[in-house]
């Protein structure tokens, strides 16, 4: 169940919120009169389940198009009582939800008489990283260093090119929008704005969050 506090989604460990939906979505939705094995792989780029299903019918489900139908209605109950899954349809939403923050991909959910529920991983969005103290990391811009906070994460060889990438392109004096640096880094605006923001002494922000702007200090 997706904690209620308030919080920032780095706070929410990913990896391990998907293995509790994926599992839990097998055995409430699973057809045990079948004798095809689950399966429940993880692998570097991707983690995927495969269930014996007794589907409704065949194609993507999307938070959109799903009709939550519980297979095994007394397993979902029992779960749901004794606080261990949310309401029905849930861990679809959460999984299309956080998907997207940290992997930047959507995830798959294919119904058909073998159901398969495959989860993008992506490292360059990873929050589940060694822990290094509050501790800075610099990055080379031509003759100049920038120190980047990054508090308890290790960033990525991917995530500083693109610090880079955004100190080359921007020129002083020149403003620039989101999109801007969404185009240049082929990024959804909720990734760019986390890199921006690491790069506050060098970049400054200006006007409000609809019509906010960039330019170099």
């Amino acid at each position: 169940m997706e904690r209620t506090e308030r919080q920032e989604k780095v706070d929410i460990i990913w990896q391990q919120l998907c293995y509790w939906e994926m599992i839990a979505n097998t055995l409430i939705h699973r057809e045990f009169t079948s004798s095809y094995t689950a399966k429940f792989v993880i692998e570097k780029d991707r983690m995927y389940t495969e269930n014996a299903n007794r589907s409704s019918g065949d194609g993507i489900i999307t938070p959109d198009n799903m009709e939550p139908n519980p297979k095994n209605p007394i397993i979902a109950s029992f779960f749901r009582n004794i606080g261990w899954s949310d309401r029905l349809g849930s861990g679809v939403r959460n999984i299309f939800k956080y998907s997207k923050y940290y992997s930047g991909k959507e995830p798959e959910f294919i119904e058909g008489d073998v159901f398969r529920l495959i989860v993008p991983l992506n490292e360059d969005y990873s929050y589940d990283n060694v822990k290094n103290g509050d501790k800075k990391t610099a990055i080379k811009n031509g003759d100049k260093k920038t120190a980047i906070k990054n508090g308890d994460k290790k960033i990525s060889k991917k995530t500083i090119q693109n610090y880079k990438k955004i100190l080359e392109f921007m020129e002083e004096g020149k403003e620039y929008t989101i999109q801007d640096f969404c185009n240049l880094l082929n990024l959804k605006p909720s990734r760019t704005k986390e890199l921006l923001k690491a790069l506050t002494q060098d970049i400054e922000q200006i006007g409000n969050n609809k019509n906010r702007k960039y330019r170099l200090k």
